[in-house]
């Protein structure tokens, strides 16, 4: 029965050399693990950077880390603005090499670009003329915003619902508060607007025309139509109830068109 036992721990050469063997492939690797520097496993974070407006030719490094331009490309955008290199439009950050797509489609809408000297711009030098262009916000109608602006019509006709229900703007930053403008937007615009003299003396409902009625930006064409046809019917009169109900106003709506013009109960 002993001898049996034994026969377990007794091994032929052939089976030695291998266990040798092993043995010297498990103490090299432990030991090359040990003498070879192991590469850092990159954190990152699932908490995505909060964005904010910035303006690429004058934003510092740390500032561009916040947004979460990764380093190397931090680098590489202030080296080129060393190098005398500006950026012109929202879409030039995308020519920063290295810069991952789906980061440069969340930068785009918070670019800013600022004035900037136009002594080492050749680029507004060229678009100097493009560039001198003014718009009374006060005065100015859908035809003229639509000409000077690439604002789209739906924010376009909220500039002038929204002026005529304050009866006119009395400081540019008022523009601000127009809904769909967007700050960038207001910021892009903002050394362009002229703030004209108000005109207080309202229009008269009672003799107000069609262009009249359609600036007040509250009245599709048809519903102006029957406005004049009621009004005609009344001997020129019509009230700011009557209009109130019979178009369904809202308070906000009916509140702007008493402010607006001269109407009677």
């Amino acid at each position: 029965m002993q001898s049996g036992w034994k026969s377990y721990f007794i091994f032929s050469k052939k089976e030695q050399r291998g266990i040798m063997v092993l043995g010297i492939i498990l103490l090299s690797t432990m030991l090359l693990g040990i003498l070879l520097p192991r590469k850092k496993t990159a954190i990152v974070s699932n908490q995505s950077m909060p964005l904010f407006y910035f303006d690429p030719n004058t934003i510092d490094s740390i500032t561009a880390i916040r947004l979460g331009i990764p380093s190397r490309q931090v680098i590489t955008l202030m080296r080129y603005r060393n190098k005398g290199g500006r950026f012109y439009d929202k879409e030039d950050i995308a020519k920063l090499y290295g810069l991952k797509k789906e980061l440069v489609a969340q930068l785009i809408p918070y670019v800013v670009i600022k004035n900037v000297d136009r002594n080492t711009l050749v680029k507004q030098d060229v678009n100097k003329n493009l560039n001198e262009w003014s718009i009374d916000i006060n005065i100015a109608d859908e035809k003229q915003w639509a000409a000077k602006t690439k604002l789209t019509p739906a924010i376009i006709q909220n500039i002038i619902r929204y002026r005529n229900y304050l009866g006119g703007f009395t400081n540019l930053n008022q523009m601000k508060k127009v809904y769909g403008l967007g700050e960038a937007n207001f910021y892009l615009l903002k050394s362009h607007l002229k703030l004209g003299k108000l005109n207080n003396t309202k229009p008269n409902a009672s003799t107000m025309s069609f262009e009249s009625w359609k600036a007040l930006g509250l009245f599709q064409d048809r519903e102006i139509t029957k406005i004049l046809r009621i009004r005609k019917e009344n001997g020129g009169r019509i009230g700011w109830k009557e209009l109130v109900i019979l178009f369904d106003l809202t308070e906000q709506q009916a509140e702007m068109l008493q402010n607006t013009i001269q109407i009677s109960e």
